[in-house]
């Protein structure tokens, strides 16, 4: 399956004189398939296998380009995905602990049935660890709840993304549900919800530090394994969706402005003004024309196979199925063109349903498909992006895919 898209240095040329303006340079090679609803791919730093969430509650591992017959973890009998009235719950995402390598520990992100009056959702952060050895392909089933909080009698807007920075666990929390977020969540300090929460996991009470406030849904951020800056793809309302950045010395704090504001522009759109004082606008947002519906957050590109697109963020939209890069400045918030990375092949169809732009433990890009599949980004044969590291991990990969 082919992607074809640019690379770095003619794309930037490209575009500056021609927005979308596309060229050759990488394809979507398909790296597993028959998936159930896989919906996060990761993998600790260095390790040559991939680590695939499935939403009902499995984590399957992706091993010499075969998916194991035995699930990593399986936590289904805990989960709760909402799906029969369209939710968006379910085993979310995972997050390998900084010494994996020596503790084996790692963290889950789900929800699960609630009991609380008005709930029926919790959302949970629970910590495992592997069976034996950390290179063993099968974890622990014993689970410890960390941290729980019951959720709006809601199915939308949970959040989905741990992620660890400087030793601290990040999770990124919904508004709650509801259009408009009606209980007014994301701009109060009193609410968990609508924010990205910060935990310290050497305290034993696992409390939450509201981290940044006012997001809709951040559903996938991600932090730049280079640089530490903080990349949100924060679901927008009717009209706007947006991308925001947070550079890596910030002490956090930060205000992005939902539902004072939608993207850059006043929420309601009936509203004649509101007040920006304060927040913190997206550096890119984009509308809901040409069947767009919902940002799917990514991540900076850090690996080695393809080194013209080093450096850049990677995103997509769950309805529209391309891919879109940018370059943040990493100062003043200038964002270089956005490039329209648009699948082109017509016998290869599309990558459809993109919920997750993961990394594995090179720092490659991995394209997770909701309808069951995992695609890898790969240098196109006798493109100029190929290297010879490039064609030697091109070859490779052919041989095992």
């Amino acid at each position: 399956m082919r992607l074809r898209i640019s690379t770095a240095i003619l794309a930037i040329a490209l575009s500056a004189a021609c927005p979308g303006a596309r060229a050759e340079g990488l394809s979507a090679h398909r790296i597993a398939s028959g998936l159930s609803e896989p919906i996060y791919a990761t993998a600790p730093a260095g390790d040559a296998r991939l680590f695939i969430v499935e939403r009902e509650g499995t984590i399957r591992v992706l091993k010499d380009g075969n998916v194991l017959s035995t699930p990593f973890l399986d936590i289904s009998d805990h989960v709760y995905t909402a799906e029969n009235v369209g939710g968006e719950g379910g085993l979310l995402s995972m997050a390998f602990a900084p010494d994996y390598a020596q503790s084996g520990l790692f963290y889950v992100y789900y929800t699960a049935p609630s009991q609380a009056q008005g709930s029926s959702m919790q959302s949970r952060v629970s910590v495992f660890s592997v069976a034996g050895d950390p290179t063993s392909d099968v974890a622990d089933p014993t689970e410890h709840v960390l941290f729980h909080l019951d959720q709006p009698n809601t199915s939308n807007h949970k959040g989905g993304t741990i992620a660890f920075r400087g030793g601290f666990l990040y999770l990124g929390l919904g508004d709650g549900g509801g259009g408009g977020d009606p209980n007014g969540n994301a701009q109060n300090n009193g609410s968990l919800l609508g924010k990205l929460l910060r935990f310290d996991p050497s305290d034993q009470a696992f409390t939450p530090q509201i981290w940044a406030k006012g997001l809709r849904n951040p559903f996938r951020y991600s932090f730049d394994s280079a640089t530490g800056d903080l990349y949100i793809g924060d679901v927008g309302q009717d009209a706007w969706e947006e991308v925001d950045v947070e550079p890596a010395a910030s002490q956090g704090g930060l205000n992005y402005g939902w539902n004072v504001m939608e993207g850059s522009h006043c929420y309601p759109p009936s509203a004649m003004s509101c007040d920006e004082t304060g927040l913190t606008l997206p550096i890119y947002n984009y509308t809901h024309d040409d069947g767009y519906c919902a940002v799917t957050g990514g991540a900076v590109y850090r690996g080695a196979a393809i080194p013209s697109i080093r450096g850049q963020y990677f995103f997509s939209d769950y309805c529209h199925s391309s891919i879109r890069s940018l370059v943040w400045d990493g100062a003043g918030g200038t964002v270089g063109p956005v490039v329209d990375h648009t699948e082109i092949t017509p016998d290869a169809g599309v990558v459809t349903q993109i919920v997750a732009i993961g990394q594995d433990g090179n720092g490659e890009l991995a394209l997770v498909s909701l309808a069951g599949d995992i695609f890898r980004l790969v240098p196109e044969p006798g493109s100029a992006a190929l290297g010879l590291a490039a064609v030697a991990a091109l070859a490779a990969l052919r041989r095992v895919g």
